[in-house]
């Protein structure tokens, strides 16, 4: 299938490594001029300065998707520079492994900070440029830990359960302005995060040879997997595809036990 981008404007929230940073050159690929948020500078940097060898198009915009005034400043710069924006994906967010007596509130609030209400932060300011553009797309990373999850997640998992349902009801406001908004949820997915915590097993091999048995197609998800799907949701190739949660997961979660 052939996705055609050109003279797209995207935004990518947490577009400096991992997710992000897929969905930025899958973006890129199809001919979208990619703005790639990121709080950290020199990821951020790195990343654009990849796809602009490859000849893509792209920039980098600092900004803490979990501060208003941030966001704001974000929201203003795309205004100035581009007029529009026809797609968001909100992707910015980061994961908590503790179970809920050793999880203090302000790391409890620095999650939902960024995982959830900076998605909401985000979205707002991007309205009017999602509205200028005209038939846009919304999409937010959730992950599968927003259906089926785990203990010692607690924090993470219910943020990404509020992605979820904020993508279903933004879907019921934002759809008469013609404004698709969907959420994707990967699985175990290759990326710098992952490979930091291969590296604190005491069996780094082991350990991702029994993670790949978990799936039916005996592999764990690349950032390419992710990429493609959002493409695909980006494009209207998907027009009629709108408030839906896609699991991409390998087959993961149809398992009844691991």
């Amino acid at each position: 299938m052939h996705i055609d981008l050109t003279k797209k404007i995207a935004l990518v929230t947490g577009g400096g490594s991992g997710i992000g940073k897929g969905c930025a050159l899958a973006l890129a690929e199809a001919g979208t001029l990619v703005i790639v948020n990121d709080i950290n500078p020199e990821a951020g940097h790195d990343a654009v300065i990849e796809l602009k060898k490859q000849n893509l198009s792209a920039e980098f915009i600092e900004a803490d998707v979990a501060d208003d005034k941030s966001v704001q400043i974000l929201a203003s710069t795309v205004r100035s520079r581009y007029g529009k924006l026809d797609v968001l994906v909100n992707n910015a967010g980061f994961n908590l492994f503790k179970n809920l007596r050793e999880t203090e509130p302000t790391e409890w609030d620095r999650i939902m900070n960024v995982d959830l209400r900076g998605l909401y932060l985000i979205t707002r300011a991007m309205l009017p440029l999602l509205d200028t553009a005209g038939e846009s797309s919304i999409i937010n990373i959730a992950s599968v830990h927003a259906k089926l999850t785990i203990s010692n997640i607690a924090a993470y998992a219910a943020a990404k359960g509020g992605v979820v349902a904020l993508t279903r009801s933004l879907c019921q406001e934002l759809g008469p302005k013609g404004i698709r908004v969907n959420s994707v949820s990967p699985g175990f997915v290759h990326t710098p995060l992952l490979e930091r915590w291969l590296a604190s097993e005491p069996d780094a091999a082991a350990t991702l040879k029994k993670i790949n048995g978990y799936h039916p197609i005996g592999r764990i998800g690349t950032v390419a997997d992710i990429g493609h799907l959002v493409r695909f949701l980006a494009s209207n190739k998907s027009s009629f595809i709108t408030g839906t949660d896609i699991t991409i997961d390998g087959g993961l979660t149809s398992r009844l036990m691991h």
